[in-house]
Order: structure tokens, then C-alpha cells, then sequence
């Protein structure tokens, strides 16, 4: 068998043979939608929930700290960064591994 015709059989092969995971993907995903619609279809609807009507039997929860946490830090991002002089300048040094 010669080059050109084992390319051209390979060209006429179906191309969900030549992708197998794009076949199995739209299957398992086909399913899981199916069954999605099943599933809303038989299940019943969710209720409302409890929490949305206060209960006089259960006390409001109320949480109080005497801490108080740290002021807001607001950052401009709007103005320019202030221009350092060379005295300003700090090298970093990196420390001197001891063997």
C-alpha cells in the first residue's frame, strides 16, 4: 500500500473516529441533560424558604465585639508614584548562605 492511499483512507475516515473524546463528551453530556430534564420534571418544585417569615419562637441572633477592626487604608491609584531622590534608594542584600 502506498503512501498517498493510506493518507487518503486515513482522510476518509469518520471524523468522530478520528476525535473519540468529542463523541463521548456530547454523549455524557447529552445524558446528563436528558436527566436534568427528568429530574425537574418529576422532582417538586423547592418550597420557599423559612427565612424569609420571622419565627416569634427563635430569638434574633445578634452579634456584638468589643474590638474594633482597623480604619479603611483608601489607595490612590490615580496619582503618580513619588519620585525617589538617590539618597531614598535602599538595595536589598541578599544574606550569605553558610555552608
Amino acid at each position: 500500500m502506498s503512501r498517498r492511499s493510506a493518507m487518503f483512507m486515513r482522510a476518509r475516515q469518520p471524523l468522530d473516529s478520528a476525535l473519540p473524546l468529542r463523541g463521548y463528551f456530547l454523549w455524557v453530556g447529552g445524558v446528563l441533560v436528558c436527566l436534568l430534564w427528568v429530574a425537574n420534571w418529576v422532582l417538586p418544585a423547592q418550597l420557599p424558604g423559612q427565612s424569609s417569615e420571622p419565627d416569634p419562637a427563635r430569638p434574633q441572633i445578634r452579634i456584638h465585639s468589643d474590638v474594633r477592626v482597623p480604619e479603611r487604608v483608601v489607595i490612590d491609584t490615580h496619582q503618580s508614584p513619588p519620585a525617589l531622590s538617590d539618597k531614598e534608594i535602599v538595595v536589598a542584600h541578599t544574606p550569605i548562605a553558610s555552608d
